[in-house]
């Protein structure tokens, strides 16, 4: 919740829904003087849920932001720890993924044009490991940014949004210890990505595409192997829409997104579809 798209008073909702998506209970978190923005809950090995977001706060000194991530923890969704700082300031972690006890992310900086992947654990400290897996200097391929993992055996996957020249998003392949990465370029332009492993081949995806000059909110299947997509669902969305969160239960898919289709106002959503 924030003024506007890029204010600098944003705080985190957390809701919890039953299965018709009606709201049971709320909370907030707000830091003084911080704007906190874009946050992925994920469940960690021992059971808990961990919230990671990106926070932007003035220096006191300086009319310099400072940009750092945050991860908290919570047994329940409803009370959580205190923050604590992960990865390099200055670069988005977008989102974290596990392997085993592992966790995994690509961080992205604007500037640098380029993503890193960072191991470790939230609720310590996630380590660099791979500087520039896709950046414009190494790659020709500029401003990458958002993406999502998943793993298949001793493979990671990786789909990453991109900002810059030809826009067309990048499938991502690498195998254990995921120090040496392989594009490639999938033709097309997609925001938010998120990705729900299906079977070793392929991956649910969910995210914001062109469709017809207006901006879309989609579901599809895409093969990890060859990139080729499937089966593409359009939802209700137009305008200002997309950043969709994806859990599967038993054969249904609840999947959250916002959107100004009606009204022009953004709204949150959440489609339930079945597979």
């Amino acid at each position: 919740m924030a003024t506007n798209h890029v204010s600098g008073d944003g705080i985190l909702r957390i809701l919890k829904l039953d299965l018709l998506g009606n709201v049971l209970t709320g909370s907030f978190i707000k830091l003084d003087n911080t704007d906190l923005r874009d946050p992925k809950l994920t469940v960690g090995p021992d059971g808990k849920l961990i919230l990671l977001a990106y926070a932007r706060c003035p220096a006191t000194d300086t009319k310099k932001l400072i940009t750092q991530n945050y991860c908290w923890v919570s047994q329940d969704g409803l009370s959580w720890s205190t923050p604590k700082v992960v990865a390099e300031d200055y670069w988005w972690l977008w989102r974290i993924r596990w392997k085993n006890d592992t966790a995994y992310g690509f961080a992205y900086n604007r500037r640098a044009n380029s993503i890193d992947l960072y191991q470790g654990s939230p609720r310590r400290r996630m380590y660099k490991v791979v500087t520039g897996a896709l950046s414009l200097d190494k790659h020709q391929l500029g401003y990458p940014n958002e993406s999502d993992l998943v793993f298949v055996d001793k493979q990671c996957y990786a789909l990453v949004r991109r900002d810059a020249d030809t826009y067309t998003a990048q499938l991502g392949r690498s195998k254990f210890p995921f120090k040496q990465w392989v594009w490639q370029d999938l033709d097309f332009y997609l925001g938010g990505p998120v990705m729900h492993l299906m079977n070793k081949q392929t991956a649910l995806i969910a995210g914001r595409i062109l469709e017809k000059q207006q901006f879309k909110t989609v579901v599809f299947k895409l093969d990890l192997l060859t990139g080729m997509t499937s089966e593409k669902l359009l939802l209700p969305s137009a305008g200002d829409n997309s950043y969709p969160g994806m859990v599967l239960r038993d054969k249904q898919l609840y999947l959250s997104y916002y959107s100004s289709h009606q009204g022009g106002c953004s709204a949150i959503y959440l489609a339930q579809i079945t597979l």
